[in-house]
């Protein structure tokens, strides 16, 4: 007879059938009390099988056809003389380059040349694990620096790509140092060209990779199946004194902690995605709107949401698996409500939870021609969950934009859908102020949607910084020096939701949205000092805080209002108009010239002398010598 073990959270309970129904032993019942480690997303990804990084490296370097035409750069002296006994042996330096030479066929860690993707070039610079783990010295940090030197003078993008354990041992502080140059290249290659710099991460990246060149690019990729961090697991476990949970250096969780900014499958579908970003032209000129995709469905009153199978989908839409759809109508809760109050608790309400609001990737997917999405969503049970700051370039007319905007999740269960809407922690700010650095560098105008109560109210948030993480978002787009068009097509809900609504050049909201300086519910507490206000308080507070698109116009913030209309289709279309309209406003204005114009829109409305007062005389004021601005 077996010996039941007590259930953790690693080992299962094994028991043998005799022992299950024996007399004496434990029944079914008694065993179905037992204690069930709860699933959670994480468990997508800590039993996922690793990426073998030297077949990802391989397949890629033979499907961009890659060819190693510069830098045949080697080791030819060791300066350090770091050694290591083994057996009655020393290992030197020497001995393990010639030992991974044998073992590779190659003579060094990185190598670089022009890759193709899709009929587009870009320098590509790869590191391999098969040579010595991937680690950075100084052959591996000189060939990015003449990677990034090539592409600036070819005008190309840059690709690096590939796995590394870090610097390497054997070179001391002359390998550390690759992480300065290899920083510094990157800075110098984003200042002096408008061209991509993306980061793929394959396989393993740690310490000198992961701490310079790529958190330096303006897009970091990640295969799935990539480990990736600045001190590995055993060095941590060393420090911390405890094991390191399965998953947790994990190219996925990165992409959930947002230091990952799009995850792949496979190599075909980053080859792919790589093409189409190299592909999105900036466009010259005025747009002319044009017929939006999928116009020959306006009037449906219902657009679709789809349901995959569990765990990371593709990143691009045309690669993901369907496995259920899902039908939403768009049906205003406001459509005939009388008393205006009661119209905007409706729209307050809904937008809060309604499922058949529409959201960012309904306007990338049917206001634009296309779209390059910059992030995934998580299938897990019931819940679609996406980031909620998502971003992409958006296609338009011949014209790239980068679309920056809120995005709830979906709770779907046997038919019925319910929404969690966006409520962005700082990390979320973060990941929006870097696309728009992006869009930046690559001079792409910038379409913003809004659609928050306001931002992650939790402590946790608060102490990662929030309030930084706002005010470096709110900063960045309102400095944007390209077009930028708003769309408020939800809630407007205080700072957060100003971090992603520059303000003064062309904003536009839907009918059924709101704008507010925090969430009315809030706001009721403050005025009546009460933890839970009465529906007519709240009612009372949103209606005479002037929420709506209206009001919003009527004080001078608010450009254009389009109608959400009973088809998500024809709201689409009018939205495409509007937005063409409002960048063509802008096209073709100086950066100082669009800041200016910002600045003369925003100026106070509601300052102004009273009525009483008098004016008052300079020479009514102070001796000549009490006048100092000292």
């Amino acid at each position: 007879m077996t010996e039941p073990r007590h259930p953790d959270e690693s080992t299962p309970l094994e028991l043998d059938a005799d022992y299950i129904t024996g007399d004496g032993g434990l029944t079914r019942e008694m065993l179905d009390r037992r204690p069930v480690r709860p699933r959670t997303v994480n468990s997508l990804y800590e039993t996922r099988p690793k990426l073998n990084a030297t077949q990802a490296v391989t397949s890629f370097v033979d499907k961009v056809e890659l060819q190693e035409r510069y830098g045949h750069l080697r080791v030819v002296d060791d300066l350090v003389g770091l050694q290591r006994r083994v057996g009655d042996r020393i290992e030197r330096y020497k001995d393990k380059l010639l030992n991974a030479e044998a073992k590779s066929g190659t003579t060094e860690s990185a190598k670089f040349g022009i890759g193709h993707f899709a009929g587009e070039r870009a320098v590509v610079y790869v590191v391999d694990w098969a040579f010595f783990a991937g680690s950075l010295g100084e052959v591996a940090g000189e060939k990015f620096v003449q990677a990034a030197e090539l592409a600036e003078r070819e005008k190309l993008p840059l690709v690096s790509m590939g796995a590394s354990s870090g610097v390497r041992q054997h070179e001391n502080v002359l390998g550390l140092i690759q992480m300065q140059r290899m920083a510094a290249a990157a800075n110098k290659f984003q200042h002096t060209t408008n061209r991509p710099h993306i980061s793929v991460l394959a396989g393993q990246v740690w310490g000198g990779m992961s701490a310079s060149a790529v958190p330096a690019a303006d897009l970091i990729i990640a295969l799935e199946g990539t480990d990736y961090g600045f001190a590995g697991a055993r060095v941590i476990e060393t420090f911390e004194g405890k094991a390191v949970p399965k998953g947790m250096q994990s190219a996925e969780a990165n992409y959930l902690d947002r230091n990952v900014d799009v995850l792949v499958k496979g190599v075909d579908e980053l080859i792919e995605l790589l093409g189409r970003v190299l592909a999105a032209g900036r466009g010259n000129g005025r747009i002319v709107s044009g017929q939006p995709p999928h116009a020959d469905r306006a009037g449906q009153p219902e657009r679709e949401l789809t349901r995959g199978p569990e765990g990371f989908s593709p990143a691009l839409w045309d690669r993901q698996q369907v496995e259920q759809t899902l039908l939403l109508a768009r049906d205003r809760r406001d459509r005939g409500v009388e008393v205006h109050r009661d119209a905007l608790m409706a729209r307050y309400n809904e937008i809060a939870a309604g499922s058949g609001r529409l959201d960012t990737e309904f306007f990338l997917r049917h206001v634009f021609d296309s779209a390059v999405p910059f992030y995934n969503h998580v299938q897990f049970e019931d819940e679609k969950k996406y980031p909620n700051i998502i971003a992409a370039l958006g296609i338009l007319g011949g014209h790239t934009f980068m679309v920056i905007g809120d995005q709830p999740s979906y709770r779907i269960s046997s038919g019925y859908v319910g929404k969690a809407p966006a409520n962005p922690s700082p990390e979320d700010f973060e990941y929006a102020v870097r696309m728009m650095e992006a869009a930046e560098r690559w001079q792409l105008p910038i379409v913003f949607f809004t659609d928050t109560l306001g931002a992650l109210p939790t402590m946790a948030a608060e102490r990662r910084g929030q309030s930084r993480a706002i005010a470096q978002s709110i900063k960045k787009a309102a400095s944007h020096p390209y077009p930028t068009v708003s769309v408020i097509s939800g809630a407007m809900g205080s700072g957060g939701g100003l971090a992603t609504t520059p303000f003064g050049r062309e904003t536009i909201m839907l009918d059924s949205a709101l704008g507010f300086v925090s969430e009315p519910r809030s706001t009721a507490t403050i005025l009546y000092a009460e933890a839970n206000p009465s529906v007519e308080q709240v009612g009372m507070t949103l209606e005479t805080m002037k929420a709506s698109a209206e009001d919003l116009k009527a004080q001078g913030l608010v450009d254009t209002i389009v109608e959400d209309d009973d088809s998500p289709f024809v709201t689409a279309q009018s939205l495409r108009r509007a937005i063409v309209e409002g960048y063509n406003q802008q096209q073709g204005l100086s950066p100082r010239r669009l800041r200016q114009k910002a600045d003369e829109r925003l100026r106070p409305r509601t300052l102004g002398r009273l009525a009483t007062e008098q004016p008052v005389a300079i020479t009514d004021l102070a001796p000549a010598e009490e006048l100092s601005t000292d």
